[in-house]
């Protein structure tokens, strides 16, 4: 066409395409493209429900135009999202896949049904700066959906991709985790800059596991207006680095055991692990741990090799903790090359075993670790846990999905009666179930039983010790006669809050709370906050609500806080005079699933539970 005649327009691009598509290719040729094709028609169906149109589709890639910023932001969250729940529920490592998905909105060049120009560039740059799993916006797309969605972002600042300079910004999603890339010199001085005109820095505040970034929003935000940016600080990150080819020049084998363990272990939702591109960036910079630690704020790292002799294969792997600066485990694994994806759930048990030990529970658990024979197996059973921490109706429905999953595996019947009966004593205590409640019982009683006869571990004493105290016999006499000696000195974070919550049911919050401290000083990752809504509800209590401030104090605004300690907190704040405060904090309690039926289980005192309801009215309905 002549250069009188070029049409042009505005268009929001969304591009996307496969993380590792080469290496899989070369790996199996026929399930990734129909694990290709499967994805595909899943984020084609997705655009156009969103308003948009794929316009080409070339390899592994997909790119697709939208007239709305925020729905193709809302499209692309929602097919990551989507492959993440489908990857989850797939059997083997070959049936998953991982994608990248950058949004930009700019001018683009029209040429029949396809598109051109340097907006859809961009985007492409910006898919290539995304996490595994990821989305990362330009600095324009960001301006408009920041204040439209219910996401929340971290500002990378400006990028240097190729030879393409941009404003990037990540949207934070499950299984992603938050990261501060350095800047380019000129944006890193002008950003410096800013905050000194302005006044404001960036706040590195830590609090237990965290960090929180406290961010400016930028240009387009009144000059007053400073939006906190929060993350699920509690989770802890780790790193993979890259594993060391042996003995060869051929690094597939060890790039593939990097994507494939970046990917395994994104799916327990209790670590963020950093993007695969993260990994080689630190790898092909030869960035030293001290500012791997700084930078990403990563206390464990997973290293290791490759070394091959024909069809022979060494896999080592070591745990490194950067903040003791040593390595905490390490271990061998040989194959042969032929079984690679065989033994890869042996590697991701192994590790996962280890992390659990070292960086998310902070105790000794390779007897419960053993009741295991899978990967998927232990990976399920975690994620239960995760969602059983939520005490909310999704959090519910999704652990009888996994209880259904583990039983599908065969997994051993202990550990499925067991996790049967956390379910039950949840449903009963929250109302979920659809049962008889004399069938819910009679089932409770019978699995408690079960699982004390035919393994009887310190979990299954406590857990019977609950249940009587909860659903069965009632009596604290009896719920106490269930945990022995071994039981109360144990330093598992599970069995310290059962103990402390059946002292604190019976009355003893004195003996209860030095419980509830020393499980999280075992276990300083609170799995959604479970045990810091026990300790803060004890506090509350007892009046002491100072303690409650020092020990809550700037975490109250984490995006995944529990709902019970937003509605003390929020009463808190009416109390000290701050209303505007306590009503987002008593609505962001609502909006967790919050209910007035919540507030006698968690405080289980019926004078605090009216304390708490008769401040909380004012501030919005309860139920």
């Amino acid at each position: 066409m002549s250069e009188g005649k070029v049409e042009r327009k505005v268009a929001v691009i969304l591009a996307t395409d496969v993380v590792g598509y080469s290496t899989r290719i070369e790996q199996n040729e026929t399930q990734t493209l129909q694990t290709l094709k499967a994805c595909r028609e899943i984020i084609q169906e997705l655009i156009g429900e969103h308003q948009g149109r794929v316009f080409n589709t070339a390899g592994d890639s997909v790119l697709a135009e939208f007239s709305s910023a925020v729905e193709a932001v809302l499209c692309a969250s929602e097919f990551q999202r989507t492959i993440k729940e489908r990857n989850d529920s797939v059997d083997t490592e070959a049936e998953r896949m991982e994608f990248r998905i950058g949004v930009n909105m700019g001018d683009v060049v029209i040429e029949g049904d396809n598109l051109y120009g340097e907006g859809i560039n961009v985007a492409a740059r910006l898919e290539a700066l995304a996490q595994s799993g990821g989305i990362c916006l330009s600095k324009n797309v960001y301006d408009i959906v920041y204040n439209k969605m219910s996401l929340s972002f971290t500002d990378l600042g400006e990028q240097q991709v190729k030879d393409t300079v941009l404003h990037a910004v990540d949207v934070s999603l499950d299984g992603t985790g938050q990261r501060k890339l350095p800047g380019t010199k000129k944006a890193q001085s002008s950003t410096r800059m800013a905050y000194l005109v302005a006044g404001l820095a960036i706040i590195t505040l830590m609090v237990g596991g965290g960090v929180w970034w406290q961010q400016q929003r930028g240009a387009g935000v009144n000059e007053t207006e400073v939006r906190t940016q929060v993350v699920r600080d509690n989770l802890p990150i780790i790193l993979v680095k890259p594993f060391k080819s042996l003995g060869g020049e051929d690094a597939s084998v060890s790039n593939a055991i990097t994507e494939s363990l970046i990917s395994s272990l994104s799916r327990y939702k209790m670590l963020s692990v950093l993007s695969s591109s993260t990994s080689f960036h630190i790898l092909e910079t030869k960035m030293p741990d001290s500012e791997i630690a700084q930078r990403f704020r990563v206390k464990h790292v997973i290293q290791g090799s490759v070394q091959s002799f024909g069809k022979n294969t060494r896999l080592t792997l070591e745990l490194n903790d950067l903040s003791k600066g040593k390595v905490v485990w390490s271990d061998q694994v040989d194959f042969l090359l032929d079984d690679i994806f065989k033994v890869q759930d042996e590697i991701g048990n192994k590790i996962l075993g280890q992390l659990q030990i070292t960086a998310v529970e902070g105790q000794e658990e390779e007897q419960w670790l053993s009741q295991f024979e899978t990967f998927e197996q232990y990976l399920l059973f975690l994620n239960y846990e995760s969602e059983w921490s939520k005490w909310t109706k999704d959090g519910y429905d999704k652990t009888q999905e996994i209880l259904k999953k583990l039983r599908a595996l065969n997994t051993d019947e202990n550990v499925t009666d067991y996790v049967e009966a956390w379910i039950l004593h949840q449903a009963l205590l929250m109302r979920f179930s659809q049962n008889e409640k004399e069938q819910d019982l009679e089932r409770l009683d019978n699995l408690t039983k079960s699982v004390i006869e035919n393994r009887g571990n310190e979990r299954d004493y406590a857990g019977r010790a609950l249940m009587e105290l909860e659903h069965l016999s009632k009596d604290c006499k009896v719920a106490k006669s269930y945990i022995p000696e071994s039981i109360e000195n144990s330093n598992s974070r599970h069995n310290l809050v059962t103990v402390g919550y059946i002292y604190k049911s019976c009355g003893d919050l004195g003996t209860a709370i030095p419980y509830f401290r020393e499980a999280l000083r075992y276990a300083p990752v609170d799995k959604g906050y479970m045990v810091s809504s026990q300790l803060v509800s004890s506090l509350y209590v007892l009046g002491r609500t100072k303690e409650i401030e020092a020990f809550i104090g700037e975490k109250i605004d984490n995006v995944d806080m529990h709902g019970m300690i937003l509605w003390i907190y929020a009463s808190i704040e009416l109390e000290n005079g701050n209303a505007e405060k306590a009503k987002e904090l008593f609505k962001r309690g609502r909006d967790y699933g919050t209910r007035r039926k919540w507030v006698f289980y968690n405080l289980r005192n019926q004078e605090a539970a009216e304390k708490l309801i008769k401040a909380l009215e004012p501030l919005g309905p309860l139920d």
